[in-house]
């Protein structure tokens, strides 16, 4: 039985380890150690998972634990991007050739090399718009499918790399998190789909009530953001993991 209650109140069961995991969340690469100190919040791995936050030591281990469960989210969403990649290169070479017998010469190496202003290019576009148009039309529906796929690949990314970082993290191994049996298992349940989405609305309101208030700003707020919600969520995924 997942408890929600708990999950929510872990962050704030011990406020210095909270401000600690906020001040660290806000330094580039630094953050490495407190995502390992959100997953530790898990307790995948130990004999006795606390309803607390576990104690913040051993920081090069969580560094590395972190670092290698970015790396393990970066790995699945590989073909997500690599779809992307390919869409809009096919798209651009779809859009050059008209473009390049539109455009003045040499305007689309400018704009490359920035030497024009988005004025400049929104007015060259506006002119030839009725030109422009009918190419753009026959690339959005020759693209629109593989944009599709890219999204539901991205989404498959981001449902499923929870459960491969924890897998990781109890068995200590980087190869687990690949171990795409055991991982489709336990992702596709009601008890982890229903987690992952109360992780997922949670994440976005407190990110958006914190940068909505101007003391916090747009540099604050995502920090504690990242690190609250964090928590709330491998705490729920730990839960739905140690389940038999």
């Amino acid at each position: 039985m997942v408890n929600y209650e708990e999950a929510v109140k872990k962050p704030f069961t011990d406020l210095a380890k909270l401000f600690l995991g906020i001040v660290l969340s806000t330094i580039p690469i630094v953050n490495w150690v407190a995502q390992g100190f959100i997953i530790e919040c898990s307790g995948v791995g130990k004999n006795r998972p606390s309803k607390s936050m576990p104690v913040w030591k051993e920081l090069g281990n969580l560094f590395s634990k972190g670092f290698l469960s970015i790396l393990i989210m970066i790995i699945y969403a590989i073909p997500a991007i690599l779809v992307f990649l390919i869409t809009f290169g096919y798209a651009a070479s779809l859009l050059m050739p008209t473009l390049g017998g539109l455009m003045p010469e040499g305007f689309i190496s400018s704009v490359v090399t920035g030497q024009v202003t988005g004025e400049e290019i929104s007015g060259v576009v506006s002119q030839n718009s009725m030109q422009i148009l009918p190419a753009l039309t026959e690339a959005s529906i020759i693209v629109f499918p593989f944009l599709l796929l890219g999204m539901i690949l991205l989404l498959a990314a981001i449902y499923l790399y929870p459960i491969a970082i924890l897998n990781y993290l109890k068995n200590k191994k980087f190869g687990k998190a690949f171990d795409f049996n055991f991982i489709i298992s336990k992702a596709f349940t009601a008890k982890y789909l229903i987690s992952w989405l109360i992780a997922g609305i949670t994440s976005i309101v407190i990110k958006s009530f914190l940068v909505s208030i101007s003391w916090v700003g747009l540099w604050l707020g995502p920090a504690i953001a990242f690190f609250i919600s964090g928590v709330i969520a491998y705490s729920l995924f730990g839960q739905v993991f140690r389940e038999k």
